[in-house]
């Protein structure tokens, strides 16, 4: 089975759409530096899915060293509900200066101690896109993490670790792999979930796989002038089912971020 995140999202953006509605204004700002041509194309397409649900989005682009000073002014200005900032950040820039600078009540992705904190403890509040796009695609399907071993390999700031303690919260047994595992073939095999983020086209093959899995792909390649995942599917293999990519938890990820500004907007 191919879990499709385009339906997930379509509700999602209704759900926004409504909720922008009952409030009346959200803006959403993004900062990129001029270097960062990825983020520059992620905010873009979240900006096509800003209006068509009615948040005013205000994509910037600065130089490197303007950062911070940005941030600053952001957090100071009362019409800006919620801020998305790009990764990998600029040259002296550490992911602990954005967390300290950053207005907690305008993190649209979960970055500032404060926000990380409650997701970690547990409490209701912003959780990061891409590990809750992850999640709802199977809570969507209907699949029950309660009990499952999962594996995540992955440990990065963005994905793995929050992704860990959200399936924690949710009582799945949690398992994090990086490059330094040993035994990663061994691992794979004794989980039930595989969620992959190695940013390595066909890092795992469906024909290498010998019992019943599911495979979360939150891999994004180019390859050829095509979008592949990390996982390189085999349509003879019928024990694993998989997010699809293109259309999987990155259709999903992009509305997460709008859900979170909405959030932030309806709390302030």
């Amino acid at each position: 089975m191919i879990l499709d995140g385009r339906p997930i999202a379509k509700h999602l953006l209704e759900e926004v759409k409504k909720g922008v509605a009952d409030i009346g204004k959200v803006k959403m700002v993004s900062v990129a530096y001029e270097e960062d041509q990825e983020s520059i194309v992620y905010f873009n397409n979240i900006r096509r899915n800003a209006e068509k649900v009615g948040i005013e989005f205000n994509p910037l682009v600065i130089k490197g060293q303007e950062l911070l000073g940005t941030i600053d002014k952001l957090n100071n200005d009362n019409s800006v509900d919620a801020v998305i900032i790009g990764r990998p950040f600029p040259k002296g820039i550490t992911n602990e200066m954005v967390s300290e600078a950053l207005d907690p009540d305008k993190d649209a992705d979960c970055v500032t101690y404060q926000n990380m904190g409650q997701l970690y403890f547990g409490a209701e509040g912003i959780a990061p896109a891409t590990p809750k796009a992850s999640i709802d695609i199977l809570l969507y399907n209907n699949i029950d993490l309660r009990g499952k071993d999962a594996l995540i390999i992955n440990r990065s700031v963005t994905v793995g670790r929050p992704l860990s303690q959200m399936l924690l919260n949710m009582d799945a047994t949690v398992t994090v792999a990086h490059s330094k595992t040993k035994n990663m073939e061994k691992l794979i095999e004794e989980n039930d979930i595989v969620f992959l983020a190695v940013a390595r086209p066909g890092y795992l093959k469906a024909s290498s796989i010998r019992s019943k899995k599911l495979v979360v792909d939150i891999g994004i390649n180019v390859v050829d002038g095509k979008i592949r995942g990390d996982f390189e599917p085999d349509m003879e293999n019928a024990l694993v089912d998989y997010t699809a990519v293109p259309g999987g938890v990155g259709a999903v990820t992009s509305v997460e971020i709008l859900k979170n500004a909405m959030v932030l907007a309806r709390s302030r």
